[in-house]
């Protein structure tokens, strides 16, 4: 049974939470006592933001009756994400955006814009997605993820089950955990609580860096929820790809063509290695750098440059973060000897770029100056008023269409809402909308309040304007 009260368990996971967020040191500034940790969160929550995805699905014809109609479903996701850039660039998980037909983001004030994406990167679980506000937003900024160490204390920021603006904190559990799904370099281990709906939310350490992207839970058995066993991308390697993004619309991950394995004991006694160390090639692809630098299955690759590879993931994640078409020596093991090859890195070709240029140019290009703002708008008639299922009391303008890559478009607006209020006066007509937005113009204005019905939900809306046309 659903208790509104505090149990003693919620008293004592609350008063756990507050004695992890006291163990944040934050910085005091001379003459001053030291700020609390919610100030921190405060500052660093606008810049955090929440993602709902909608995808339309279609099924085919019930099998042995072609004659039936195809039918259409909708499927609804949440995730979370942080600003980078001021003008709207977000991060947050592939994952979390991939195959939505519908990108809606929704910031701390309650601002909701729609979203395009960016640029993916699928070896890595990163995404970056654009919204278009009309003014500079929020930012965070990474940190050095190189720096934590298990205890360390962390918080999260995120929209866990579509809840909104939610606060976790715990320390770092663990670091270098290799699962499935850590392509790229290794996640770090969190007890601080993540659910669905968290997937892209940022890491924050005590300094409010960005040490993290919340990106994956462990649960046992048919458990769905948080149990302490949250995973996450280091901000490192996320900064690593973001900036790859920016600069190609791609990754561009370095590659020399070799399948490799953990060298045992065993192995390492078999080749005449004096440790278990390094990585065997188990295979190499055709015409890769590696076939090409002469390397062959059995070698023991020991090192890359003045670096030690000590396994696999150490020696991927190290290739991979490398300069494409820069040259480097490998230190191999063969035949009893330790020998030096040189190679050069190419280029992975299993990520390529996920966004053309014509969507990155979308993406960011302002939305086109409009005298109507992209709204398209018609009255509410008696038969609308059936298909949408209004009562007669329901006044307002209805919003038939949207324009593409408009002030309305980017802020969420879409057919089938209704317009109620314009700048704090009932609307009953086009006309009466187009008044509005007209007298916000020419009163100097930088926003048109609009009071939006969708379903029996009201929302504010406010959207920039520009000159007009």
């Amino acid at each position: 049974m659903r208790r509104p009260c505090q149990t003693s368990a919620a008293r004592l996971a609350i008063a756990a939470v507050s004695a992890l967020l006291s163990l944040l040191p934050l910085p005091a500034v001379a003459g001053q006592d030291a700020p609390h940790a919610a100030d921190l969160i405060t500052t660093l929550q606008p810049a955090v933001v929440n993602i709902s995805t909608v995808t339309y699905e279609t099924a085919g014809p019930v099998a042995g009756n072609m004659a039936s109609q195809p039918t259409a479903s909708e499927r609804y996701a949440q995730a979370s994400g942080f600003f980078i850039a001021a003008s709207g660039i977000i991060v947050t998980n592939r994952h979390a955006i991939a195959g939505a037909s519908e990108i809606i983001v929704t910031l701390h004030d309650s601002t909701r814009l729609k979203a395009c994406v960016l640029a993916t990167a699928a070896q890595t679980d990163i995404a970056l997605l654009k919204v278009n506000l009309g003014r500079p937003v929020p930012t965070v900024a990474f940190g050095d993820s190189a720096r934590l160490h298990s205890g360390d204390p962390v918080f999260v920021i995120g929209n866990p089950l579509g809840l909104g603006s939610t606060v976790t904190a715990g320390i770092v559990s663990a670091l270098n955990r290799n699962t499935d799904q850590s392509g790229f370099g290794p996640f770090f281990q969190i007890d601080a609580s993540i659910n669905h709906g968290s997937s892209g939310g940022p890491v924050f350490n005590a300094e409010g860096e960005v040490v993290g992207v919340a990106t994956a839970l462990y649960s046992p058995g048919n458990e769905t929820g948080s149990v302490g066993l949250g995973l996450a991308i280091p901000a490192s390697d996320a900064k690593f790809i973001v900036e790859r993004l920016l600069a190609h619309g791609q990754v561009q991950l370095g590659w020399i063509g070799v399948h490799i394995q953990p060298v045992t004991a065993d192995l390492a006694a078999a080749v005449e290695l004096p440790a278990a160390t390094g990585s065997m090639i188990t295979d190499m692809e055709d015409d890769s750098p590696a076939a090409r630098a002469g390397l062959a299955e059995g070698d023991v690759i020991l090192k890359l440059g003045d670096d030690d590879a000590r396994g696999p993931q150490a020696l991927n994640y190290a290739i991979a973060s490398s300069t494409i078409g820069s040259v480097t020596r490998l230190g191999i093991w063969r035949d009893g000897a330790q020998r030096t090859v040189a190679i050069v890195i190419g280029e992975a070709p299993a990520d390529k770029a996920a966004a053309t240029p014509a969507t990155l140019a979308a993406c960011g290009a302002a939305a086109p100056d409009r005298r109507d703002l992209g709204l398209v708008l018609g009255p509410i008639t008696t038969g609308v008023r059936d298909k949408l299922g209004l009562d007669a009391q329901d006044k307002g303008v209805l919003v038939t269409d949207v324009a593409a890559n408009t002030v309305a478009a980017d802020h969420g607006l879409a057919a089938g809402s209704l317009l109620v209020n314009v700048n704090r006066h009932a609307v009953a007509s086009p006309a009466d909308v187009q008044a509005g937005i007209d007298a916000a113009r020419a009163a100097g204005r930088g926003f048109v309040l609009m009071l939006v019905r969708n379903s029996k939900e009201l929302r504010w809306v406010a959207l920039p304007l520009g000159g007009g046309s």
